[in-house]
């Protein structure tokens, strides 16, 4: 394990400490987000060659949103809509 340095604004900060539960918890916070983020990219560019590999119709897609959207599964902040 490494440690690093990073500069964060501090309302981030501040955000980060309530949302790991305190100081101490923020080194696992922060390497459990970035790599639910890096699967979520992964997984972006997997989505993104198997589009254009296999197109899928627009009409297909819509309806796809609309019912993962209806789950709570679309439209998520920092997810590209597949």
């Amino acid at each position: 394990m490494k440690r690093i340095t990073v500069s964060l604004p501090d309302d981030v900060v501040d955000k980060v400490k309530r949302a790991a539960g305190g100081e101490g918890q923020v080194s696992s916070y922060v390497a459990s987000a970035l790599t639910d983020y890096q699967e979520r990219e992964s997984l972006d560019e997997i989505l993104a060659s198997w589009q254009s590999e296999t197109p899928v119709p627009d009409d297909v897609r819509r309806q796809a949103t609309a019912e993962m959207d209806n789950i709570g599964l679309a439209g998520q902040v920092g997810r590209k809509a597949v």
